[in-house]
């Protein structure tokens, strides 16, 4: 009985991936055009991120929308390093660029969500767009979101963002990804909601105002997630995008370290999802123990259950990439199995050693 318990959950996994690879299958890039462009602000939290705020700001003015319409808000985040000193700098050469200090808590707010809701506060604009310090925006991002939030009565809106990197280690985290990401996208066709990416999302100043504001929510540590799910109890609709026009590209954790803290902080954030997300994640998280099990008691049905999610994983990469019209990281590809087992293994590990989580120079 114990044994074909187990070999129910792995073909659970399997059909798990089925149908959402199928489901990536059968989606189809968005070709929607602005009619007219109204004024939008892209809001960008920074704490201590002098090694990447630069490039951030270039990519953001050279955004493909016009210049009268768009501001960029940087909130500094009680900055220790240079980070001010390099916004203020980049602002003072571009007049849409704006330096705001965030030197106070407003109501429950608390870390970036207290940082947005300065910013949403300090800013007029409808439209809000929201990305990340160590975020490189596409050209079309703004373009590409915005209908969106125009005529499809959504809310909010998330693109789709990937990581890269240089190493061996990093290019392990971009597959982890687009792994993620297309989960993601694939689960949001079925019908099955869960959040938008914090780096690469916007909402209507309307939906955020309905659900009071992060000064009016419980602290989470995963504040995109606790937005989505806010503006989804309010009644809008969400909707996530897959194309390369929406495409934003972050920086890669540079030690195991950080990308456990990065992982658990994520771990932590999903205690508040639905039932269905913690059974899909419970699937993913208990894929590898379960499969060693099962080698010991069958090991022909386990190798061909482990070839089947390897093919599956594999198809799913390459298929994302091809949508994304991104390179394939083969030599990161057909080593990953080897880096995905020592990090699932670590991540459980590590998420319940009683070591506080730090992120960003906090500890939560």
């Amino acid at each position: 009985m114990f044994e074909i318990i187990l070999i129910l959950l792995l073909w659970l996994f399997i059909c798990l991936q089925l149908f959402v690879l199928a489901a990536v299958l059968a989606d189809r890039p968005l070709t929607q055009s602005l009619k007219e462009f109204p004024q939008v602000v892209v809001l960008v939290p920074a704490r201590n991120e002098e090694n990447n705020i630069l490039e951030c700001l270039q990519s953001l003015v050279q955004l493909n929308y016009p210049k009268e319409a768009i501001q960029i808000w940087v909130g500094d985040d009680n900055s220790t390093d240079n980070t001010a000193q390099i916004i203020q700098h980049f602002a003072s050469k571009n007049s849409g660029v704006h330096y705001y200090k965030v030197d106070s808590n407003l109501g429950s707010a608390r870390a970036k969500g207290n940082v947005l809701e300065h910013l949403v506060q300090a800013t007029e604009a409808n439209y809000i767009f929201v990305t990340d310090a160590d975020i490189k925006v596409s050209p079309n991002w703004v373009r590409q979101l915005l209908p969106k939030l125009i005529s499809q009565e959504c809310g909010i809106v998330s693109g789709t963002t990937l990581v890269q990197g240089n190493t061996l280690f990093k290019t392990w985290q971009g597959i982890d990804w687009t792994i993620g990401n297309g989960n993601l996208i694939g689960l949001d066709r079925l019908g099955i909601k869960s959040t938008a990416i914090g780096n690469n999302m916007a909402f209507t100043r309307n939906a955020y105002s309905k659900t009071g504001g992060y000064s009016k929510m419980k602290f989470s540590v995963t504040e995109d997630f606790q937005l989505f799910k806010a503006i989804r109890q309010a009644g809008f609709g969400s909707y996530n995008l897959l194309d390369a026009a929406s495409l934003n590209i972050s920086k890669a954790q540079e030690t195991i370290k950080n990308l456990l803290h990065q992982r658990k902080r994520w771990m932590i954030g999903a205690r508040d999802l639905p039932w269905f997300w913690l059974l899909i994640f419970g699937l993913q998280a208990s894929f590898y123990p379960v499969i060693f099990i099962v080698f010991g008691l069958n090991q022909n049905l386990a190798i061909t259950i482990y070839l089947t999610k390897v093919i599956l994983q594999t198809s799913f990469v390459l298929l994302i990439h091809v949508r994304l019209k991104r390179g394939i990281p083969w030599l990161g590809l057909v080593s990953y199995e080897f880096y995905s087992i020592f990090i699932h293994v670590l991540m459980i590990a590590f998420y319940f050693i009683p070591i506080k989580m730090n992120w960003k120079e906090r500890t939560y």
